[in-house]
């Protein structure tokens, strides 16, 4: 219910609640439901009719007109008061029309009853209606922004390469400038042709500092040494470093797209979705479609109704609509819209049938029914097109994460080796000028040679960082079981598929000791017991295999205003995919974190998302 009364809110503040769709249903509401009881002719009472919805449609028209010039928070105050006032004005415009056209309208006795009636049906349909709609447009914008986001994916490969090109391009060139410096460092003049004083890599910058570019002031002298230190070595390792933690190029390209996608389908006119891209029907929460039927049907029923038909079809209401809402979620149903439509369909044909045993007309007793009816299947179609919109959002969230991790892992090695490489310049370059310039404040020759070749032999390295064969650590949670063991009941359960993904040492296996070490953290903070189980496995999924982490604390987390509690969007185990939800006893964080094709078994299909 929680969920409807948002999708509601958000669907009045859209600035698109009338639409095409609202007109539609205003003109089929007007020759069937809410057609007056007039005495004339039919038609004169059709006549009456199309004159009447011409001028609902009018205004309805202008509402549309304004409410799109209108912010958000205004929006819903003027939309449901304008709904309001057009709903209730239509029986008197409705008189009128009958009236001119010679017929009879009903006693005046009835219009209270009748305006209420309209306010309350119209209000209720056209909401029901625009939550639909903007389900609708959100779920193809969220269907675009999967595509763009499983493009994204197909293009790691592409940006994998390129970034392992810029990478190796900036280690070289990071050398290859250090290494033109060299004759500083044995007492001659540095090259000073424009190609030689500056990096031939945007990722390496230029020295900043004047002596790393000039010869020293004397063969005695080390302060060209502190120069080329300060200045030549420090500006490339800080390069180096930069690159290693920089975006991929076109890191902001999903982004743009995301923005233009969304753009585009705030401005797109509503439209009904392609075949087979809205999951049409789905349980709509308890008491729903109870409650909305009493309120459209109160005020029609205290008109027209005697007390004793009443409230014989209120009892049949209350405990036909338990009675629909129990059996629709029993557990084992394997189609729970089909039962839930067949029992409101019973319930329908029960209020009916009260209404025909009290005596009530065949046109007035088939009222109940039908409006039964219908207000189940248009609840069961706004929880399915809802429904249908959290599953794409969350496959939508799901490919993003994913096209993330695929990027950040087929960069690793790259990232990895230039930050081995600008550790060697620092580390080794850097620090031994530094003890070079303490231990030599007047160097020989014989003393710069020295240095020359030890710094030729570090550039040696530098070049050959990316030549070097990295083995994967092993990730291992035995120090979480020991550090955490000691505070709470720790259980730690580990397949051998997971122990051998584990042992790998890969990207996932990583972002696995991460979730697992939130976990327990959040246990040991936040739970009321003072117990967590832990729980790894790999499962075969559409994208391949998954290694699954389970962290189950026991007692419930802290929530705020009422709400359960959730990770943080910006924290960093909710961006490598994991989910905060309720559990038995207790909550459950939980990921699947796609493996690598050498840890992995070969993909399966997979149910959850055919096609």
């Amino acid at each position: 219910m929680t969920r409807l009364i948002a999708a509601v809110r958000a669907s009045v503040q859209s600035g698109r609640y009338v639409t095409g769709w609202t007109l539609s249903a205003s003109f089929l509401l007007s020759f069937t439901v809410m057609a007056p009881s007039a005495e004339g002719t039919l038609t004169q009472v059709l006549l009456a009719g199309a004159a009447t919805w011409l001028c609902v449609a009018a205004a309805l028209i202008a509402l549309a007109v304004t409410e799109r010039r209108l912010v958000a928070r205004a929006r819903a105050i003027v939309v449901t008061i304008g709904v309001i006032l057009i709903a209730a004005a239509r029986p008197v415009v409705a008189d009128a029309w009958l009236r001119a056209a010679g017929a009879t309208p009903p006693d005046a006795w009835q219009l209270p009853f009748r305006m209420l009636t309209n306010a309350v049906t119209w209000l209720v349909v056209f909401t029901a209606i625009a939550v639909i709609v903007d389900a609708v447009r959100s779920l193809r914008t969220v269907n675009a922004l999967l595509r763009a986001a499983v493009g994204e994916r197909a293009r790691v490969d592409r940006r994998t390469a390129a970034f392992d090109t810029r990478a190796r391009a900036a280690v070289r060139s990071a050398a290859e400038d250090v290494a033109r410096a060299l004759p500083t460092l044995a007492g001659h003049a540095a090259p000073t042709s424009p190609g030689a004083a500056a990096p031939t890599s945007p990722g390496a910058a230029a020295p900043t500092s004047p002596g790393a570019a000039s010869a020293p002031s004397s063969p005695g002298d080390a302060d060209d040494v502190r120069a080329f230190a300060t200045g030549r070595v420090r500006a490339v390792s800080h390069a180096l470093v930069d690159l290693a933690s920089a975006p991929l190029d076109d890191d902001d390209a999903l982004a743009d797209e995301f923005s233009a996608q969304r753009s585009a389908a705030r401005h797109a006119p509503a439209r009904q979705a392609p075949p087979g891209q809205v999951a049409v029907l789905s349980v709509p929460p308890r008491w729903a479609v109870t409650v909305i039927y009493a309120v459209c049907l109160l005020p029609f029923a205290i008109r027209a109704v005697p007390l004793t038909e009443l409230a014989l079809g209120a009892a049949v209401a209350v405990a036909g609509g338990a009675l629909v809402d129990t059996v629709s979620r029993g557990r084992r149903l394997r189609h729970r819209v089909r039962v839930f439509l067949a029992a409101s369909l019973l319930c329908a044909v029960a209020l009916s049938l009260v209404s025909v045993l009290c005596g009530a007309p065949a046109l007035r007793a088939v009222v109940p029914g039908v409006v039964y009816a219908l207000i189940a299947v248009g609840a069961a179609a706004c929880a399915g097109t809802l429904r249908a919109l959290r599953i794409e959002q969350r496959r939508l969230s799901g490919a993003v994460a994913a096209a993330q991790r695929s990027g950040r892992a087929g960069t690793a090695p790259a990232r990895e080796a230039l930050a081995e490489a600008a550790e060697l310049l620092h580390r080794d370059v850097q620090g031994r000028c530094a003890v070079f310039v303490l231990a030599h404040p007047q160097p020989t020759s014989a003393d710069r040679a020295e240095l020359v070749d030890e710094v030729t032999q570090t550039l040696a390295q530098v070049g050959g960082v990316f030549a070097r064969e990295r083995r994967a650590v092993p990730v291992s949670l035995d120090g979480i079981v020991q550090t955490w063991g000691r505070v709470i009941a720790l259980e730690l359960t580990v397949s051998p598929a997971a122990r051998t993904a584990l042992d790998a040492g890969s990207q996932a296996a990583r972002d696995a000791y991460d979730i697992v070490a939130e976990g327990v953290l959040n246990a040991v903070k936040h739970s009321a017991q003072r117990r967590a189980d832990v729980a790894l496995d790999v499962v075969a999924t559409g994208a391949g295999d998954a290694l699954r982490v389970r962290v189950r604390s026991y007692g419930p987390l802290p929530g705020t205003a009422g709400t359960e509690a959730q990770l943080r969007p910006a924290s960093h185990v909710a961006a490598l995919g994991a989910v905060l939800s309720a559990g038995t006893g207790g909550a459950v964080l939980e990921a699947a974190i796609p493996l690598p094709a050498r840890v992995a078994a070969p993909a399966v299909a997979s149910t959850e998302h055919p096609g």
